[in-house]
């Protein structure tokens, strides 16, 4: 078994990726690249043959892995703006999972004895019954859960009454729908009444954007699409800041 902590860099931007991994295969035939997200997106985005594997260090096992790759994946490393690696290595990615054995017992120990200590509800056995009953069939066709159920039907009709209000020719948009311009991509709306023009299509899919985001790794803006080129220009390239944006979506 080969035990090693590896680093991929991308050949268009020089990111960087660090990781560790156990194969039976050595490192440069198994095919291995990452199983970050990052990682993934960009090798997807860019095409394998653009990324580059090497070996940093080889390891004597697993435990040995974790600390090597500890010591590299800090959370600075991990913060960098060159980097693929979402959080700090180690055991794992979560802070209370990070660090030496002794440090992973306690918090698995710690976690049990909150579950079976007498101050959690579910420990209780008083509390379990209550619990039992409000999970039977009966009491959840009593409360609407089940649907077609009596109370079910009572809270749909009851709902409906509420947003009444908003429904037929009280609601503003009553009677008009979305058309596009197939070719100036112009989008607007119509009463159903009105005659569609011609070059133009019932919907919105001729809609474009007009603004985007940008970044310079230190800064975002939302600017006019045709203000695109002059930021460009100043250094700023597409997209979001790696902070700003949902982890598994960033791919720059």
């Amino acid at each position: 078994m080969y035990y090693y902590i590896y680093q991929i860099t991308n050949l268009i931007n020089n990111k960087i990726y660090v990781g560790k991994h156990k194969s039976k295969k050595d490192p440069f035939n198994n095919g291995y690249f990452g199983s970050g997200t990052q990682i993934k997106n960009a090798i997807e985005k860019y095409g394998i043959e653009n990324f580059k594997k090497e070996v940093l260090v080889y390891c004597t096992d697993e435990h040995d892995m974790a600390i090597k790759e500890s010591e590299i994946v800090t959370e600075e490393f991990a913060k960098r703006t060159d980097t693929y690696n979402m959080h700090k290595g180690g055991y794992g990615g979560w802070d209370h999972y990070n660090g030496t054995i002794s440090k992973k017992e306690s918090s698995r120990k710690g976690g049990l004895a909150r579950a079976f200590s007498p101050d959690n509800p579910f420990y209780n056995p008083e509390w379990q019954k209550k619990y039992d009953y409000t999970r039977t069939p009966e009491h959840m066709r009593a409360i609407g859960i089940i649907a077609n159920s009596p109370a079910s039907i009572a809270k749909k009709k009851e709902t409906f009454k509420k947003i009444g209000h908003s429904k037929g020719e009280k609601n503003s948009q009553f009677g008009r729908i979305w058309i596009s311009n197939i070719l100036t991509k112009e989008v607007k709306r119509i009463t159903i009444q009105d005659t569609i023009p011609e070059g133009w299509v019932r919907g919105k899919k001729g809609r474009t954007p007009t603004k985007l985001w940008v970044n310079n790794g230190v800064k975002e803006h939302y600017i006019l699409l045709e203000k695109e080129q002059e930021y460009k220009s100043k250094g700023f390239s597409s997209g979001r800041l790696k902070s700003s944006m949902t982890r598994n979506r960033i791919v720059v």
